[in-house]
């Protein structure tokens, strides 16, 4: 059974795509700019700083437009999207054989002071803390580190982690439950969390 394209059509993004794939070219350039932010954002913490984001990102939006004749709506636009950059940035790693490097964002660093003090040793002391914080989600196996990114950095729930991952919403949350045990437990050891 497909599901009604109408439902989808409060979905900023398949409006846009459907209006592409009628004809309005238009439509196309308001996507990218809708659009471009999350997908570098999910680009540079899937593959770092010194991955190829802006190669990928256009290779993104070049897939989108050469989906433009067959696209159907069955889901939310950014679940599309999200697929399509998932899978050029995965296919980026293993071509290049490394593994994920995400930065937290900007700011995450200070939440783990416990004051916003401007004092230089308390400011080394969170850099550290961001230090093993990133080193813990580094050692992440990248099944549970790209579960988590979609969920905690991209606001995706569970089924749309599990369609852009090919897994069931059930093996979502069980990998989301493990990589939090997993970073609870190297951040407890590290004297990070009581």
């Amino acid at each position: 059974m497909n599901p009604d394209p109408d439902r989808f059509l409060d979905d900023p993004g398949v409006a846009l795509m459907l209006a592409f794939r009628d004809g309005d070219d238009e439509a196309f350039t308001r996507l990218v700019e809708l659009y471009q932010g999350p997908v570098f954002g999910m680009l540079r913490r899937i593959l770092g700083p010194r991955g190829s984001v802006e190669d990928l990102a256009q290779e993104t939006f070049l897939r989108v437009w050469r989906s433009r004749d067959g696209y159907r709506p069955t889901g939310k636009f950014t679940t599309f999207l999200y697929r399509i950059t998932y899978n050029l940035a995965l296919n980026r790693l293993r071509d290049e054989g490394r593994r994920p490097v995400r930065p937290l964002p900007e700011g995450a660093e200070e939440g783990l002071a416990d004051g916003a003090s401007p004092d230089p040793v308390e400011a080394a002391d969170r850099g550290d803390r961001a230090a093993l914080v990133r080193a813990a989600l580094d050692r992440l196996p990248r099944n549970q580190r790209t579960a988590l990114v979609l969920q905690h950095y991209e606001g995706l729930d569970l089924a749309e982690i599990g369609s852009l991952m090919g897994i069931s919403a059930k093996a979502v949350k069980s990998l989301l439950h493990r990589a939090r045990t997993r970073l609870r437990e190297e951040l407890t050891d590290h004297g990070l969390l009581p």
